[in-house]
């Protein structure tokens, strides 16, 4: 038996003798809720989470995917993080990318970051686009690209948006825009 399994055991014991010989006490939890209600949350300085919200049609399917550069311009989506996602759909049930760190409409992005400042942008290649029709038929299928958005772990943010960019007539018309909210 390995050692993990034993673990498990041996808290799954405990929880359950626990359970066994202890005895409630009155107000226990809500004595518990008032130490802690006035202790300070903080935000992971390394950590920031990326959403992108539901969107109407196929344009769920379309991914957009991550870019990370330092800031002498270096690709270091893979070297400086680690990200997991969710389905916002499926709350707190957290999920690892098994190749790219993409999202779809309705998936928030984990970043766990290395100390520093980095340049984020999301992008969609040509053929990735599960053959979107452009609202002007003369128009050429291009690759995506979003805004830059720049991330200092010494001064965070804890969440950005992504979404599709649209014309003025409301049609998407190939583009993310990442806007943020401390």
């Amino acid at each position: 038996m390995n050692r993990t399994i034993k673990i498990i055991i041996f808290v799954l014991f405990l929880v359950t003798a626990g359970s066994l010989f202890s005895q409630p006490v009155p107000g226990s939890y809500y004595e518990f809720m008032d130490a802690v209600k006035d202790m300070p949350v903080q935000h992971d300085k390394k950590s920031l989470i990326i959403y992108r919200p539901d969107n109407t049609g196929n344009m769920n399917y379309i991914r957009c995917f991550l870019r990370l550069e330092d800031e002498q311009g270096n690709d270091v989506t893979y070297t400086a993080c680690t990200a997991t996602y969710e389905w916002v759909s499926i709350p707190d049930v957290i999920n690892q990318y098994k190749k790219t760190y993409y999202l779809s409409g309705g998936m928030a992005m984990h970043l766990k970051l290395k100390g520093g400042r980095y340049k984020i942008t999301l992008y969609t290649p040509v053929d990735q686009q599960a053959n979107f029709n452009y609202a002007k038929a003369d128009t050429v299928p291009f690759q995506w690209e979003s805004n830059t958005f720049v991330y200092d772990t010494e001064n965070p943010t804890k969440v950005i948006f992504v979404k599709p960019t649209y014309d003025e007539n409301g049609f998407y018309n190939g583009g993310w825009k990442i806007d943020y909210k401390n």
